[in-house]
C-alpha cells in the first residue's frame, strides 16, 4: 500500500543521511537513495570506522563459492534451500574471526533461506560447541528476519547456484547489504548474481575486488591499520575455498595450545 501511495505522488521523505556504516559500504546501497550522505561519526578517522578490519584485506568483499563434490544448492524439501560449501565457508570464516580476537557477539551470520540458516546452526554446533573459545555469534538468521537490525560484521550466504531466487528483489538486496557497520563478507555464486539485471547497481562495486577471500596473516583484532590505505600489505593470503580456510583455523588453534 505504501508503495502505491508513492507511485501516485504522495509527498514523502527519502533517507538522506546515514550514520550506521562505513562510507565504502554505503556505496553498495547508495543507488537506492540518490541524496544519501554520511554523518560526521562515520567519517571520523580515529573511530572504528577509520580502522581496517583485522585479518582482512577489504572491509567488504564478495567471495565466489563453486560447487563442492559436484553440488551447489540442494533442496531436501520444497523451498528449503541449502548450500553446504557456503555454510562451511561462512562458519570457517566466523571461527577465524573469533580466533584472532573479534568478539563473537559482534558477528552476525545472515542467509536468504531457512534451510541454510538451519544448516549453518548445525555446523556451528558441531564445529564450535566443544570449544569455549567459540561463543555463539550475535545471531544466525535470515535477511528478512534481520530487517531493521544491525551488527558490526556480517557474514552472508546467498545459497542459490542455479537461479537467483527471491534475492532478485532490490528491496531484499538493500536490506541485506545495509546491515553491516564495519565489515560485510558475502558468499555466493558470483557469476549468477552478477548477471542479474536487478542487482547490477550493487554488484558493480563488488566487480572491482577479487572473488577469493584475501586475508592478512598474523594481524589481530583490533588493528590500527587505516581502512583507506592505498598500499596493499605485503603478506596477503588468498583463500581458495572453505577447506583451505579450515586449515588456517586449525593452525590458529594449534598456536593457542
Amino acid at each position: 500500500m505504501f508503495t502505491r501511495f508513492i507511485r501516485l505522488g504522495l509527498p514523502c521523505i527519502s533517507l538522506n543521511d546515514q550514520g550506521r556504516c562505513r562510507p565504502s559500504i554505503m556505496e553498495l546501497f547508495k543507488w537506492r537513495y540518490p541524496t544519501l550522505k554520511n554523518l560526521p561519526n562515520v567519517l571520523d578517522k580515529h573511530s572504528p570506522y577509520g580502522y581496517a578490519n583485522a585479518g582482512f584485506r577489504f572491509e567488504y568483499q564478495f567471495i565466489n563459492v563453486p560447487d563442492f563434490d559436484g553440488k551447489g544448492e540442494t533442496a531436501p524439501r520444497p523451498h528449503y534451500y541449502q548450500n553446504l560449501a557456503e555454510a562451511e565457508y561462512v562458519v570457517a570464516t566466523y571461527m577465524f574471526m573469533v580466533l584472532i580476537g573479534y568478539p563473537a557477539e559482534k558477528i552476525t551470520i545472515l542467509t536468504t533461506y531457512n534451510g541454510q540458516k538451519d544448516l549453518i546452526r548445525d555446523i556451528i554446533r558441531h564445529k564450535c560447541s566443544w570449544n569455549p573459545i567459540f561463543k555463539k555469534p550475535g545471531k544466525i538468521t535470515t535477511v528478512d528476519k534481520f530487517q531493521g537490525q544491525q551488527n558490526d560484521y556480517i557474514l552472508m550466504s546467498l545459497v542459490r547456484s542455479e537461479t537467483v531466487g527471491h534475492f532478485r528483489d532490490p528491496r531484499r538486496l538493500t536490506v541485506a547489504i545495509s546491515r553491516a557497520r564495519l565489515g560485510l563478507y558475502v558468499f555466493g555464486r558470483y557469476d549468477l548474481f552478477n548477471n542479474c539485471y536487478e542487482l547490477r547497481e550493487a554488484f558493480r562495486y563488488f566487480q572491482h575486488r577479487p572473488k577469493n577471500l584475501l586475508l592478512i596473516p598474523g594481524e589481530k583484532f583490533p588493528t590500527t591499520r587505516n581502512s583507506e590505505s592505498a598500499d596493499d600489505p605485503t603478506n596477503l593470503m588468498m583463500i581458495e575455498g572453505f577447506q583451505e580456510m579450515y586449515k588456517v583455523v586449525q593452525k590458529l588453534l594449534e598456536e593457542r595450545i
